[in-house]
């Protein structure tokens, strides 16, 4: 070796250490509607959610499966049976070991909660939920640290499900003592509890020095609640949070600011940005008004304009992130003659005779410009459309019920498989709130979809979703303007924080246990 490259290895710096100690600064545009795992709906809830209670299992930032509360586990030959073995002397936060019945029972608890989609594959959880039985058939206990799951059939992404805060498990005797103040005042077995809830204003959680891993480095997680993007930009540049998201149209001026250019964190998450039609309301029961308006949208004008490159530009239903994603799918191309020609053949030539279109969407900045976009590339075709602003729960309402026959939606996915995409959002058996807002009713997706939700996992089963994805682009139900990415402002001694595709800020839905501050 030569002696000048000797001696430049001998003065580098070792890796900094872990350093123990201080608080973790972030902001939450809204307060959390709770902190209830069984009554989560909601990424902000579930980013505090999952620092305060522990799953069976956990997802990494590779998202591959991880022990949590379940030390190891095993499969059936069938695929239908999962037998997890608990960890040793795990506590709550109220010093009570847990124990298998705390599975069971926080399981059917949360099964008649807001989410009970994640426990519905499990055998006899359909009549539990409707009440036709006191309990989930499919949930044994075998002594205190065993539970077996049985399923009705075999389901490939079931270990994802058991990660995700749905799932959590929580103390009996908390929840019968607090009822539903339990909502504010949560126990569980995770590595923070909650110290102090300030609503509207501030939440603060404090290390739980027992937790089964061993206490966290940060002594606590402070999450501010500041509602205008802007204020927490300014915020993060004066030095009052570790991390931000970068607001609306401020994403090539952080990147070259040389205050911040060096903070800018961007990463591709599960979600995708979209239009839809409710194929069941005229003029959108004709695919070929349908196919016009796809044909006359150009998703690039808002990627490169309003996003300015900083999201992934659409390339099917599926972001690229997602395990199965196909690079196959075709995507309807931007044509705006082929639009017109469409609309001719529907019988409104030059959009003559075609009443105004109504399209809905929920209140922020991004997403009224959005609409303008669209609004003006549809009158280049001879389309008039009338932009409805709303909140967020009235134009839920309105999609779910029926009413919004142009809407704007986006989805993010609850665990990496294209399942939760794919068949929440198009199979009939979905229609209306559960997911299916189109009203989108196909034989040859549907007997796709069954099939590959059915099949163990590989390239065999993404298959069949790519087939069904592109059926249902071609039939142009969905027409996808951008997939997400997480674009966040993160200070350089910040360690530990994972970048996710589960995790968008300023939600991280991370575990802030691993983050430590080089201070």
């Amino acid at each position: 070796m030569a002696p000048g490259l000797l001696a430049a290895l001998l003065v580098l710096p070792a890796p900094a250490a872990p350093q123990p100690g201080g608080a973790f600064r972030l902001a939450f545009g809204t307060d959390p509607p709770t902190l209830d795992p069984a009554q989560a709906s909601d990424t902000t809830s579930s980013t505090v959610i999952r620092q305060i209670f522990d799953a069976l299992l956990e997802l990494d930032e590779r998202l591959e499966v991880r022990g949590a509360l379940a030390e190891r586990w095993a499969v059936s030959a069938d695929q239908r049976v999962y037998t997890f073995h608990l960890r040793a002397g795990v506590r709550f936060q109220n010093g009570r070991e847990l124990g298998a019945t705390d599975v069971k029972y926080s399981f059917e608890r949360a099964a008649r909660g807001k989410r009970p989609w994640v426990f519905e594959k499990i055998a006899g959880a359909r009549d539990f939920i409707r009440g036709r039985s006191p309990g989930i058939a499919g949930i044994r206990t075998a002594g205190e640290r065993t539970v077996e799951i049985t399923l009705d059939r075999p389901f490939a992404p079931f270990l994802y499900l058991m990660a995700y805060d749905a799932a959590s498990v929580v103390p009996r005797e908390e929840v019968a003592r607090r009822g539903a103040t339990f909502a504010s005042h949560p126990v569980g077995t995770g590595a923070f509890r909650l110290a102090e809830w300030r609503h509207d204003d501030e939440l603060v959680l404090e290390r739980f020095p027992e937790h089964f891993r061993g206490a966290p480095l940060l002594n606590r997680i402070v999450f501010r609640i500041i509602p205008a993007e802007i204020t927490r930009f300014n915020e993060y540049r004066t030095g009052n949070l570790d991390v931000t998201d970068i607001p609306t149209g401020y994403c090539r001026r952080v990147q070259r600011d040389p205050r911040t250019g060096h903070d800018v964190a961007i990463w591709p998450t599960l979600g995708t940005s979209a239009v839809r039609f409710n194929v069941e309301r005229p003029p959108f029961d004709d695919r070929r008004i349908r196919l016009a308006i796809a044909h006359a949208v150009d998703p690039r004008v808002a990627v490169r304009g309003l996003l300015e490159d900083c999201v992934s530009p659409p390339r099917g239903i599926l972001p690229p992130a997602m395990p199965g994603f196909n690079e196959r799918v075709r995507a309807l191309a931007f044509d705006p003659a082929l639009a017109r020609q469409l609309l001719a053949s529907a019988g409104f030539p030059g959009g003559l005779g075609l009443p105004r279109v109504a399209y809905y969407y929920n209140t922020t900045e991004l997403n009224q410009r959005i609409a303008e976009l669209i609004q003006a590339e549809l009158g280049e075709i001879g389309i008039r459309l009338e932009l409805r602003r709303l909140d967020w729960a009235a134009h839920i309402m309105l999609v779910d019920d029926g009413t919004a026959g142009f809407f704007r939606q986006g989805w993010i996915a609850d665990y990496p498989d294209p399942e939760n995409f794919l068949t929440v959002l198009f199979h009939s058996r979905n229609v209306g709130a559960a997911g299916n807002t189109s009203r989108y009713r196909n034989a040859a997706v549907d007997r796709l979809l069954d099939e590959a939700d059915a099949m163990p996992a590989g390239v065999a089963r993404f298959r069949r979703y790519g087939q069904a994805e592109q059926l249902i682009l071609d039939d142009a139900v969905w027409v996808s303007l951008y997939h997400y990415s997480s674009r966040a402002l993160i200070k350089p001694y910040v360690r530990g924080l994972e970048r996710s595709p589960l995790s968008s800020a300023p939600e991280f839905l991370a575990p802030l246990r691993k983050v430590w501050l080089a201070r």
